[in-house]
């Protein structure tokens, strides 16, 4: 039987974390041992982030460990069973690195005269390296210097970057994408503060703004940073994560850019705060009441819960803001998005203001749940939209 307060892993076992993020750290974990002088009996085990470029280790038969982010590169290995999936908010991710203890924290970075900073993403990557008792800096000396935080802690060994520039871009928004940004920025007040993430349906929201917004995010895009280009970006972008190249860069080097660690990112109390945050993200699956599900498809998990329900709490609490759920009507295989039921919920209901697909906006704002499920099936596809209106109209004691 299980010791309900065991940690995750045995005393004996090393331990290696690697600050997340599209810039992260590509060092095997070989070799970040070797670096900071541990050895064990048994093979590291790793805690991991997000990670969406892949690296030639993660195909390593003897890898094992925790993610808290399921999907990008690290797909394979969870859904083999090398990386189990551990359910956490972003911002209670450094709780889960406390009780890990690890050995060693990696995190990339850049040099910046005489001290170390990070190169781009700062996320749980700072206060990871402060707690830990080593900390393995890849160093990038051909990445640009975007005002990121110096590094802290005890940094026991550096190593050059090897495989060239990071490959991060943001799908092109298609038609759909661009109908549903549309349709969000629809709903938005004057001057708001903006989240969302990359993507297509990112990409459509940037592309269809026509009046100055703020930007206080996850992450920062390159759509995001060319919103300055377009005179429509107030004030500095601020977010924890960077996904994108050279207009962040550019960004940067004009002071438009503030790199935070998640602490303030997606602290509910500060972000709640700010008047009119809007924060529009996506979904896998919405149910008829609202409730989301990002994780997990036909029994697979295929992502991790990341900053979404942070944001759509915030947003929710927010004077004046929107938490808006957008997200195409169908997947590739034809199934609908819109269901009577999520598989899991990531999001609760009370959390979703609107939700948003090509075909229209289901306000919910002071609905009861009846009422959220009539409208929320009338922007699901065609195709299966009587399904659900007849589920809807059968929850709420109705007929079809």
């Amino acid at each position: 039987m299980t010791d309900a307060h065991e940690p995750p892993w045995p005393p004996d076992t090393t331990t290696i974390t690697y600050a997340d993020g599209a810039d992260s750290a590509r060092v095997s974990p070989d070799e970040v041992a070797r670096l900071a002088g541990i050895g064990s009996a048994r093979p590291p085990e790793l805690l991991l982030g997000w990670t969406p470029e892949d690296r030639p280790w993660l195909a390593d038969p003897h890898l094992r460990g925790r993610t808290v982010m399921a999907g990008y590169a690290l797909a394979p290995a969870v859904a083999d069973g090398r990386l189990r999936y551990v359910p956490v908010r972003l911002s209670a991710i450094l709780r889960l690195v406390g009780q890990v203890q690890p050995d060693v924290v990696v995190v990339a970075g850049i040099r910046r005269g005489a001290t170390l900073a990070f190169k781009g993403t700062v996320g749980w990557g700072r206060t990871a390296a402060a707690q830990a008792p080593r900390v393995v800096v890849e160093i990038d000396d051909d990445a640009p210097d975007l005002g990121a935080p110096e590094i802290p802690g005890t940094v026991v060994a550096t190593v050059s970057r090897l495989g060239g520039r990071d490959t991060a871009a943001a799908r092109p928004a298609d038609d759909v994408d661009l109908a549903i940004g549309r349709h969000v920025v629809s709903l938005l007040p004057a001057l708001p503060t903006l989240q969302f993430g990359p993507g297509g349906i990112g990409e459509g929201i940037v592309a269809s703004l026509t009046s100055p917004v703020r930007i206080f995010s996850g992450l920062v895009t390159d759509a995001m940073a060319l919103l300055d280009d377009r005179g429509l970006l107030d004030g500095k972008v601020r977010a924890g994560y960077v996904f994108g190249g050279q207009a962040i860069a550019d960004l940067a080097r004009r002071g438009r850019l503030e790199l935070l660690p998640i602490e303030q990112t997606h602290d509910l109390t500060v972000v709640s705060a700010i008047p009119r945050f809007v924060a529009c993200n996506t979904a896998l699956q919405v149910s008829l009441d609202g409730s989301v599900n990002v994780e997990q498809v036909g029994g697979r998990v295929v992502a991790g819960i990341g900053g979404h329900p942070d944001y759509a709490a915030a947003a929710a609490r927010s004077p004046g803001g929107l938490s808006v759920i957008a997200l195409r009507s169908i997947t590739r295989s034809g199934a609908s998005t819109i269901v009577t039921r999520v598989e899991v919920v990531s999001t609760p209901r009370c959390d979703v203001d609107a939700v948003v697909t090509e075909h229209g906006v289901a306000d919910l704002r002071g609905l009861d749940p009846a009422e959220r499920a009539g409208r929320i099936a009338l922007v699901a596809a065609p195709e299966h939209r009587p399904g659900l209106i007849a589920a809807a109209a059968a929850a709420a004691g109705g007929s079809a």
